[in-house]
């Protein structure tokens, strides 16, 4: 019986994975604290800290799941997709950490729709990758109900922040 490995594409060794994601992080720092402009109630430890242990969780599940689910082909694949959608998922979300940090009264709808702009680039992206990986259809629309959760659970944890001025 023939073996059908899939060749992972020039650029998706583990390093470069890991590397996507510490960028991804990198600029989602910047974002994440620029939302302490916005709140009324938390400092810039906390929203730091909040904004960037939550978006952790749809990258921690989908690679969890992914590990415990995938052939290791198929999870270098998609491991290295995931890597590229949080970097350029991040850098979508610097127009509004540009505004909060500029503006003194920016509103927070702007960075809520700018959220949402990101999420639904990254969603869009993975989807063309994972088709152009063949990798099944359930992986990316798994990682939207997994930020569908992340989302969620910033709004829980940060609900209070935005206590009116």
């Amino acid at each position: 019986m023939e073996s059908h490995s899939i060749e992972p594409p020039e650029g998706y060794s583990y390093l470069s994975t890991a590397l996507w994601f510490a960028s991804g992080g990198a600029v989602t720092a910047i974002f994440s604290g620029s939302l302490a402009k916005l709140t009324t109630t938390a400092g810039l430890p906390e929203v730091l800290l909040v904004g960037m242990v939550v978006p952790s969780f749809t990258w921690v599940v989908q690679m969890c799941a992914s590990w415990a689910l995938m052939s290791p082909e198929r999870r270098y694949l998609y491991w290295g997709d995931l890597g590229r959608i949080c970097l350029w998922g991040s850098v979508g979300l610097l127009p509004a950490a540009v505004i909060n940090l500029c503006l003194p009264n920016a509103p927070r709808w702007l960075s809520a729709a700018n959220v949402l702009a990101s999420v639904a680039i990254m969603g869009a992206d993975l989807f063309r990758r994972s088709i152009r990986h063949q990798t099944p259809w359930w992986w990316p629309l798994s990682w939207c109900c997994t930020i569908t959760v992340n989302m969620m659970l910033f709004l829980l944890t940060s609900w209070s922040w935005w206590a009116a001025t």
